[in-house]
C-alpha cells in the first residue's frame, strides 16, 4: 500500500513541475525574460549617469545578449531549487505514509496555511514593504512559492484522500481556474524577480564604474572647435592657431562610458554621482572631432 501512495503522490508533484516547466520554460517566455532582464539592467545602469536608455539606442540583440552571462547564477539556483523540492517531496511522501488519514489532513492543513502566509508575504511586498526587511527577491519568490505550494498541497490532499469527497469534487471541478490562476501569478513572480535583479546588477555595476573612474579607458578629444566642456578632472590644451594643424583644441582627463550609434558617451574622470557634472555626449562622425582611446 504504501509503494501504491507513493506512486500517486510522485504523480502529483510531477505533474505539479510539468506544468511549472510548461508556464516558465517556453521559448517566447524565456525570450521575454532576457530581454526585459537586459533593458531593466541597461536602463538601471546608464541611469545612475542620468543617461536615458533611448538616447544609447542599443538593439534587442544587444539587450538578449547583455542578459545571459548575468543570468547564468539565478537559473543555476532555481534549478538547484528545484532539486531540492524533489527531495523535499519525497521525503514529504515518506511521512504521509506513516500517518493515519487524521493526521494526514492535519498535514495538508498546515501545507495549506503555510502557502497562504506566504503568498500573503508576496502581496505585501506589491506596496514594497517588504523589501524594507528582507530585500528586494523575498517577495516575488513568497509568491510563486506560496502559489505552487497551496497547489501542490490541494493535489495531495485530492491523492492522499485527505479531504472529504465533497471538497475533494470542489478541487477537481476548478482544477483548470487553479491552474491558470497559478499560471499568472508564476509569471508574474518571475518578471517581478527579473526586474529586481536586474535593477540591483545595473546599479552595482554603474558604481562599480564610479569607483573605478580612474582606471576606465581614457579618451583623448581633439576638436577643430572650441567645445564647451568644463567638468571636473578635464583639461584642455590649445594647440595651434595655424592652418596647417588638424586639430586647434585638445581635451584630457575624459573617460569612455559607451560608444553607440555613432556617438561618443564620455564621462569626465572627476564625475561622481553628487558633484552635478554630466555625461559628454561627442559624435562620432565627421572631421571637426576625433577620440582616441587608450589604456
Amino acid at each position: 500500500m504504501a509503494g501504491d501512495e507513493a506512486g500517486p503522490g510522485f504523480r502529483g508533484i510531477g505533474s505539479l513541475l510539468g506544468f511549472a516547466t510548461k508556464v516558465l520554460a517556453p521559448a517566447g517566455v524565456l525570450t521575454a525574460v532576457l530581454y526585459y532582464f537586459g533593458y531593466t539592467r541597461e536602463r538601471a545602469r546608464y541611469g545612475y549617469f542620468g543617461v536615458d536608455l533611448g538616447t544609447v539606442g542599443l538593439t534587442t540583440t544587444d539587450y538578449l545578449v547583455r542578459s545571459a552571462g548575468p543570468l547564468f547564477a539565478p537559473l543555476a539556483a532555481v534549478l538547484v531549487t528545484g532539486v531540492a523540492v524533489i527531495i523535499l517531496h519525497h521525503l514529504l511522501a515518506l511521512l504521509f505514509d506513516r500517518l493515519a488519514l487524521r493526521w494526514r489532513r492535519v498535514a495538508c492543513g498546515v501545507l495549506a496555511a503555510v502557502a497562504l502566509i506566504t503568498l500573503a508575504i508576496g502581496a505585501i511586498g506589491l506596496q514594497r514593504r517588504a523589501e524594507v526587511l528582507a530585500g528586494p527577491l523575498v517577495s516575488p519568490v513568497a509568491l510563486a512559492a506560496g502559489a505552487l505550494l497551496l497547489d501542490y498541497s490541494a493535489e495531495n490532499s485530492r491523492i492522499r484522500a485527505a479531504l472529504p469527497g465533497r471538497v475533494a469534487a470542489v478541487l477537481d471541478s476548478n482544477a483548470a481556474l487553479r491552474r491558470g490562476l497559478v499560471a499568472g501569478l508564476l509569471l508574474i513572480a518571475a518578471f517581478w524577480a527579473t526586474a529586481s535583479v536586474a535593477q540591483s546588477q545595473g546599479e552595482t555595476d554603474a558604481r562599480a564604474i564610479e569607483v573605478s573612474l580612474m582606471f576606465q579607458p581614457k579618451a583623448t578629444v581633439y576638436s577643430r572647435q572650441r567645445l564647451q566642456i568644463r567638468a571636473p578632472g578635464v583639461g584642455m590644451v590649445r594647440l595651434s592657431d595655424g592652418k596647417d594643424s588638424a586639430y586647434a583644441f585638445r581635451y584630457d582627463g575624459l573617460r569612455t562610458l559607451a560608444h553607440s550609434q555613432g556617438r561618443w558617451f564620455l564621462l569626465p574622470a572627476g564625475w561622481t554621482r553628487d558633484n552635478g557634472a554630466s555625461v559628454i555626449l561627442l559624435p562620432d562622425s565627421g572631421d571637426d572631432i576625433r577620440v582616441d582611446l587608450a589604456p
